[in-house]
């Protein structure tokens, strides 16, 4: 049997009061994300919990600066990661409304590219601090999708990530960065 954990009583050092910044950063940017999350890093999870890798991965990779001045690099942040087949994003269009118009191209169909593996967005205004999901929008044969963005959205640069998955076989594929796109109503 083990005892119970002590709080210590020996103020953290500097790397670790770092260390705790990071972790809080990544885990509190990634934390309302936890449904996609738990998809998206379902197979390449191992020991740790999907979320749990997902926050290692951006520690690793997503995360810049030095100390404690870091940020999110919105380029290297991945929320899926799997074997299907990503597309190829041809477009990404202002239409009136706020709405984007997503086209996209796609290999050629097999088992990791199927035409009815569903389409998913996700889009973060940092400006709000707040995430806007679309999950299972559209067949990938579709080969475009017309999303509604949130209206407070207007006059901000938000940041889009788009995926697949195969509800039959449990699959998805690695979430593939939009980049900046800017809202007009």
């Amino acid at each position: 049997m083990r005892s119970l954990a002590r709080p210590s009583t020996k103020p953290a050092t500097p790397a670790q009061k770092n260390q705790r910044l990071k972790m809080s950063i990544v885990s509190g940017w990634l934390r309302p994300l936890l449904g996609v999350i738990n998809i998206g890093y379902q197979s390449f999870s191992g020991v740790l919990t999907p979320m749990n890798a997902c926050v290692s991965y951006h520690l690793k990779n997503a995360l810049t600066g030095a100390d404690s001045v870091c940020e999110m690099d919105y380029s290297k942040a991945i929320f899926s990661r799997g074997e299907l087949l990503n597309s190829t994003i041809r477009e990404i269009q202002q239409m009136a409304g706020c709405q984007l118009l997503v086209k996209w191209e796609n290999a050629s169909p097999s088992l990791f590219c199927a035409g009815n593996d569903q389409a998913n967005f996700v889009f973060y205004n940092p400006d709000k601090q707040a995430y806007l999901t679309f999950e299972n929008i559209a067949d990938r044969s579709a080969k475009k999708v017309s999303l509604k963005m949130a209206e407070s959205f207007t006059g901000d640069a938000i940041y889009g990530w788009m995926h697949f998955t195969n509800t039959a076989t449990g699959m998805v594929s690695t979430s593939v960065y939009l980049g900046q796109v800017f809202i007009w109503l």
